[in-house]
Formats: C-alpha cells, sequence, structure tokens
C-alpha cells in the first residue's frame, strides 16, 4: 500500500520530508463514447465497458493492476523499479495493440503516457495504492488533448520509447514507433512551460 498520509501520526511531517520521488510510467485509458453507450440496455453498455477494460489488463496484467477507474477511465502505473526486462517500448507495444483493437463487444479508446519524475508513492484513503505528482496531473492533460484511438505522449516518454526501441534488432516488428509524429509545443492548464507533444494517430 502507498504512504497513507494521517494527520493523527506525530511523524507525519517528516515522513513527508524523507519521501522520494517514484519514477516510472503513467497512463490514462478513456473510453469514446462512453456516455452516449449508456442508452443501450444496462446489461450491453455494461459488457461494453468491462470487455474494453479487461481487453487492455490482457497487455499489461503482469506488470501492474490498474491504480483506479474513474468513470470511464483507467489510470495504471508502472514504477521503473518495478520493472523486469518490460520496458517503454514494452509498454508502447501493449497500448498500441489496445488502440488498433477490434475485439467484439469493446469500444474505441483515446491514451495519455507519460515518464513520470515527479510522482510520489502516497494515499489520502487508508489502505490503497495509490500516486501523485505534477506528471501525474500532466497525463490527465495530455488525455484532454487525444482523439479516437491515439496515444498522446510526454518527450519524457518518447525518449525512453526510442532509446528501447534503438538497442534492438527487430525494429520490423515495432512499426509503431516510426509512425510517432510532432513535437507539438502545447500550453497546458498548471504549468508555466509549453510542453512538448507527441503521437501515435
Amino acid at each position: 500500500m502507498s504512504y497513507f498520509i494521517d494527520p493523527s501520526d506525530k511523524d507525519l511531517i517528516q515522513n513527508i520530508r524523507n519521501l522520494q520521488p517514484y519514477p516510472g510510467y503513467c497512463i490514462f485509458l478513456d473510453i469514446v463514447g462512453s456516455t452516449e453507450l449508456k442508452d443501450l440496455e444496462t446489461a450491453k453498455w455494461i459488457i461494453y465497458i468491462y470487455n474494453t477494460f479487461a481487453n487492455t489488463k490482457t497487455y499489461f496484467w503482469n506488470l501492474s493492476d490498474p491504480i483506479k477507474s474513474v468513470g470511464d477511465e483507467l489510470m495504471l502505473y508502472f514504477p521503473e523499479h518495478n520493472l523486469n526486462n518490460e520496458d517503454a517500448l514494452s509498454i508502447f507495444a501493449g497500448l498500441a495493440s489496445v488502440a488498433k483493437s477490434n475485439e467484439v463487444y469493446s469500444k474505441d479508446v483515446k491514451i495519455s503516457a507519460t515518464y513520470c519524475n515527479n510522482v510520489y508513492d502516497i494515499t489520502f484513503i487508508k489502505n490503497t495504492k495509490d500516486v501523485y505528482g505534477k506528471d501525474i496531473d500532466l497525463t490527465v492533460r495530455l488525455l484532454s488533448i487525444a482523439q479516437s484511438n491515439e496515444i498522446i505522449m510526454n518527450e519524457e516518454f518518447l525518449n525512453k520509447l526510442r532509446e528501447s526501441y534503438n538497442r534492438i534488432g527487430n525494429k520490423e516488428q515495432f512499426p509503431e514507433v516510426e509512425q510517432i509524429v510532432g513535437p507539438w509545443p502545447h500550453k497546458f492548464k498548471g504549468f508555466k512551460e509549453s510542453v512538448n507533444v507527441y503521437k501515435l494517430p
């Protein structure tokens, strides 16, 4: 579980000061058209959402369960120190598979992906897993400009992805990497500087 911010803890201030960043990869995935989907009978829209989420989990079950679902969005966080053979390339390949999936009774999605330095393994709800930090907020902001079946990413994620891609000999198995376009400098609420945005259309 994440470190619980407990006001009754006499060591809370010192413990907060001792917190270390928790670098890793943050993913947000949103089901496109999920509000209109709920005009269907209840059993049908529940099946669509379940299948879309389940399809996503099949690519990442060995890395992490989703930290949370917020409405029709999933949030995943992969701490860098927990990754074994997986890296930015394997995460990206999984996301690309989800984005182009045509599984029966699942919906289109839009995805944002960031490599995060400014993240802390904390929670404000006891006995839960969560992460907080400016880079998590950025992942949410990136999702807000994604289109259906797009993956939007920050420059730090792309740099990690390219490092991994450049080390392999079987580049033909990952054609989506060469299809990434950008950057587009974008100004997001709460961020003083423009953020370089990249995407897999």
